[in-house]
């Protein structure tokens, strides 16, 4: 009879091989005294059905140093079928690649790593070193980018692997594996203990820097990784010490459920290694099963919920409750049309559906031919207070309103591909040039970086100033500042006259991260003055939503007034930080507040969950389900609990009966 361990590793292949047709990332925590024989069980098994390997030990490299564990992970890279003996790591990857294909390397894998929307630093290294495959310059300008220094000697522009960069890194790396030839990736991070043991402040950094890979998990665009399962192997202290994950309410709402499954089943986000004592007769082994392609939305949308995050895929099915937001978002559509930049608040607990509305938001603004951008207040990215630091990533983020939700930047590209895309952006900068006003300086920018010689627009001009990579290492002094707000401008004003697109909707979201623990007064004044400009007019025909939790709403109306008055003494502000609008605007709007759903809403929506799993895993029958709903909606306090619950007894089901 199959023991415990062997349970949790075929539980754990399922919730790969899933990933792999949902083509997105999960996370899990395994925790018992088993962890290192777990850990190498876990590693041949992803092994031998072609999955890639990496290892971390967060006992040397915490997650609150993103780069250094890219870095370690790349440096452990284990493909499938590459000989037993040779040195792990990404180059040995490269080489076994070239082995396998010979003269055609580069054909293969510039054909894979566009099926697989590789792309940035990685993509051009890998690239770079398979055309010299037999030399060492490209294998060291890998291995410098690895180590976080400049790589100038390669085709297009390369930034260094840094804090900043690091979760981009991590996507890449993903993808990657899969353009060289494994079908996904697990990731073992080992010692994860280790967490609770960090200082108060770098600990609140690692757990919000897990939470936000939680949040990838959607693998959107080059942004997000895919087929990829995160797994934290641990002590029990990961989850029962003091400082332990349940300290972090978002972290604790995505991973920590009271009470987890008999026994191991898929996509369980915390799960021991050791049978517990009322686990009873271990049933038989279950079998490896796949979903079938067709059935990859339905699954994703089962994977989100299981892992407390809203399905981005899911219908009207999925969606109750929206009336109210529906008739408040047709209000601020319409006075964005007419007056002007909106702004509104949007406060919702963790786990309540702030995030399903801003889905839903996300959903009629691209309906309404609005451009979505999102600006999140994100440990890997703290940079809200620096607008010449987050431009590209906003741009680089945004979903716009055409066939393919492509970024602002993918378009971008599209603009100057050819002689025809060129000659019409050509006379759209010239028509911007003459008009005057804030786009025109960016375009001032162009000519000027423009070569001579050039006929028309300047290609690599007009992506060095959308790009902004010039910009990111830059201080946050007025001009910059100037010039990161201009190129935005010039961005939305070319959609607009180029793709047809209204006045955009700016979501930014994690506003509580201002308050965590590290975070000082002078970070959150920085941060304030950008939302200034975003949320004080600035932009025409704009609809900004502000989304927090109430507590932070209320810790921002308390400070804001004293801040507020800081920021307006000094001499570098700009007139288009509109600090007295944003004070009005914080004090006195009416939040629209997530709406809370009756227990018979709750009812429709886990049975209409179970509807969409049994499209994709098949019928299962469930004699006790009417008393489980009774059960779980009576005890949960939020939707986002009652949905994982659903889920994991739906999969307990599914695997054992």
């Amino acid at each position: 009879m199959a023991g415990w361990l062997d349970h949790v590793v075929r539980a754990r292949a399922r919730s790969l091989e899933d990933l792999t047709i949902a083509q997105m990332s999960g996370v899990a925590l395994l925790v018992g005294e088993a962890r290192s024989e777990a850990t190498e069980q876990l590693a041949q098994d992803a092994l031998l059905h072609g999955f890639a390997v990496a290892r971390c030990s967060l006992a040397s490299e915490a997650l609150s140093d993103l780069d250094a564990v890219v870095r370690a992970l790349a440096g452990s890279l284990r493909m499938p079928k590459v000989e037993v003996g040779r040195r792990n790591g990404l180059v040995t990857a490269l080489d076994a690649f070239v082995e396998r294909h010979g003269k055609k390397s580069e054909e293969r894998f510039e054909e894979r790593a566009e099926e697989e929307a590789l792309g940035g630093e990685l993509r051009r290294l890998a690239s770079d070193y398979l055309a010299h495959a037999s030399g060492k310059a490209s294998a060291r300008r890998l291995t410098a980018w690895l180590g976080g220094q400049d790589v100038n000697a390669i085709e297009g522009p390369v930034r260094p692997l840094s804090l900043r960069t690091a979760k981009r890194a991590l996507a890449q790396l993903t993808r990657l594996t899969r353009a060289l030839g494994a079908r996904g990736t697990r990731i073992l991070f080992t010692d994860a203990e280790a967490l609770v043991d960090l200082s108060p402040g770098r600990r609140d950094v690692a757990y919000t820097v897990l939470r936000e890979l939680i949040d990838n998990a959607d693998g959107a665009g080059q942004q997000g990784a895919i087929a990829c399962e995160l797994l934290l192997v641990g002590g029990a202290g990961l989850v029962e010490r003091r400082a332990a994950l349940s300290i972090h309410e978002a972290l604790a709402s995505r991973l920590l459920l009271d009470t987890p499954p008999r026994w191991p089943v898929p996509h369980a986000t915390l799960v021991p290694l050791e049978a517990p004592d009322d686990a009873g007769e271990p049933p038989p082994l279950p079998p490896r099963r796949t979903v079938e392609v067709r059935h990859a939305a339905g699954l994703r949308s089962l994977l989100r919920l299981g892992q407390g995050l809203p399905p981005v895929d899911a219908g009207a099915e999925l969606t109750i409750g929206m009336d109210a937001i529906d008739e408040r978002l047709d209000k601020l559509f319409e006075h964005a049309q007419h007056d002007g930049s909106v702004f509104a608040v949007l406060s919702g607990e963790y786990g309540a559906g702030k995030t399903h509305q801003l889905l839903h938001l996300e959903s009629r603004a691209l309906a309404d031919q609005r451009p979505v951008f999102r600006l999140s207040v994100e440990r890997l990215d703290e940079d809200l207070g620096n607008p010449q630091r987050h431009l590209r990533r906003l741009l680089e983020s945004a979903v716009l309103p055409l066939r393919r939700k492509a970024s602002a930047f993918d378009r971008a590209e599209a603009w100057v591909a050819t002689p025809t895309a060129r000659k019409r952006l050509s006379g759209v900068l010239a028509a911007i040039a003459s008009e005057g006003g804030e786009a025109a300086r960016a375009v001032e920018r162009i000519v000027a970086a423009s070569r001579r010689d050039e006929e028309g627009v300047d290609p690599d001009a007009v992506l060095e100033v959308l790009g902004a990579l010039d910009l990111v290492d830059k201080p946050a002094s007025a001009s910059y500042r100037k010039d990161a707000y201009a190129r935005l401008h010039l961005c939305l004003e070319l959609l607009r006259r180029i793709e047809g697109c209204e006045g955009p909707v700016i979501v930014l979201d994690e506003a509580e991260n201002l308050y965590r623990a590290g975070v000082s007064r002078p970070e959150r004044r920085t941060a304030l003055r950008s939302l200034a400009f975003y949320c004080g007019g600035a932009i025409a025909r704009a609809c900004v939503v502000f989304a927090v939790t109430p507590d932070t709403l209320e810790a921002l109306r308390e400070e804001a007034g004293s801040l507020l008055d800081e920021i307006e003494e000094q001499a570098t502000l700009l007139p288009a930080e509109d600090v007295a609008l944003l004070r009005r605007r914080l004090l006195r709007s009416r939040p629209l507040t997530v709406t809370r759903l009756s227990r018979e809403d709750l009812r429709t929506l886990a049975v209409r969950v179970r509807q969409l799993h049994r499209a994709v895993r098949g019928a299962s029958k469930d004699p006790h389900w009417e008393e489980f709903l009774d059960t779980v909606i009576a005890a949960a306090r939020t939707p986002r609990e009652v949905l994982r619950r659903v889920v994991l007894r739906l999969e307990e089901l599914a695997l054992h009966g």
